[in-house]
């Protein structure tokens, strides 16, 4: 089952996001920061708007993280050398807040409160088990919204960029797609670029820079290098969340637990009752896989090598591409509990639900487990 598609989504207004974090504005100062709504629109393609419409370089934005596309969302930006007034497009709105001597960075958010509507579903059980999600919490995986990057190549497209093979990693992300009549049809046009991209309407302004670099050097490395430095970024990512994720269900997998579906074709363990493992994983924190983590000593270390054996990256873990190294170190709390979790509405299949997650954290994942528990 498709979650996104069965359950929540059905409309923007079913999946309502509201950054929260403190700010400490002023009237003059090199940055200008922002409030941000957007409705069904991409907050990437929205920040290259506003860069296009402003004659500002992309660069010199800043964000804490990238917002769903089909949802109402509120985030903040900043942006060096701003306009102290508000901007609007189709689908979103910039209203101008004040000013800073320091711009956003990723992650710098304290969190987001989330209303969402949960649709077709049996409304008992689902508000029965966010009673027991209030309660025990669950377990903190990276959510569907980190893998759109490249949720429908055939690898993570960091997979094709670690050994080099640009052209493959090119194809792949530009010819994926949840529909296979139309991956099969843009396979067919590649190569052909007039006609690809007439029917790759859905292309950014910059992926078809990139194609249109492909097409007049025909070096896909350096197609590559057009994409915007958040996207690259963004692949690498994602192959670290998938890594990350599967770490986790692994460690879920040593207490009580049930599996339900996730991206491509995984399945995801979350726990479901109280015992010792979730308290130890309420307090721990997993280290992505990189080579830092390779050196350190942790809980559950053997799970992570045991990933980099069968991903057969070891010798790759201090790769760079395109200047940009692959594997960053870090770490992510393996499992949180919601804040102020409150049903505002139910009738006979649908419950609408309000609660804050702490930053990084994903509310699709607490509904998943809402759902499928």
């Amino acid at each position: 089952m498709d979650l996104l598609k069965q359950n929540i989504k059905h409309n923007p207004e079913d999946f309502v996001v509201e950054e929260v974090m403190n700010l400490n504005l002023k009237k003059k100062g090199r940055f200008s920061y922002y409030l941000l709504w957007k409705k069904g629109r991409n907050t990437l393609d929205v920040l290259l708007e506003i860069s296009e419409k402003l004659n500002i370089p992309l660069y010199k934005f800043g964000f804490s993280g990238l917002k769903d596309k089909r949802a109402v969302t509120l985030q903040y930006v900043s942006i060096e050398g701003g306009p102290k007034r508000g901007l609007r497009g189709k689908g979103w709105r910039l209203k101008f807040l004040g000013c800073s001597e320091k711009g956003i960075e990723i992650g710098e958010a304290l969190g987001n409160r989330f209303t969402i509507t949960i649709r077709n579903v049996d409304v008992g059980r689902v508000i029965y088990n966010l009673g027991v999600i209030k309660d025990i919490g669950f377990a903190n995986y990276f959510g569907e919204q980190r893998f759109l990057s490249d949720r429908y190549t055939s690898k993570p497209m960091a997979v094709y960029l670690l050994r080099g093979d640009f052209g493959t990693a090119l194809k792949e992300y530009f010819t994926q797609s949840p529909n296979l009549f139309m991956k099969k049809r843009l396979r067919s046009l590649w190569g052909r670029w007039r006609d690809f991209l007439e029917e790759a309407q859905h292309l950014s302004r910059q992926e078809r820079v990139a194609i249109k670099v492909l097409e007049r050097t025909k070096d896909p490395e350096k197609a590559f290098r057009a994409f915007p430095k958040n996207l690259k970024l963004m692949f690498f990512f994602s192959y670290q969340s998938l890594l990350w994720n599967r770490m986790l269900s692994r460690i879920v997998s040593k207490g009580p637990h049930f599996k339900v579906p996730f991206v491509k074709g995984q399945r995801i363990a979350f726990y479901k009752e109280e015992s010792s493992l979730i308290d130890e994983l309420l307090e721990l924190d997993i280290p992505y896989v990189s080579s830092e983590a390779m050196d350190g000593d942790f809980p559950y270390k053997e799970e992570l090598v045991r990933i980099v054996e069968e991903e057969g990256i070891r010798n790759l873990l201090d790769t760079e591409v395109t200047s940009l190294k692959v594997f960053n170190p870090g770490t992510r709390r393996a499992a949180v509990k919601p804040e102020d979790l409150e049903v505002l509405y139910q009738d006979r299949n649908s419950v609408t639900v309000r609660f804050f997650l702490p930053s990084g954290a994903y509310a699709t994942v607490l509904v998943r487990k809402a759902v499928f528990m």
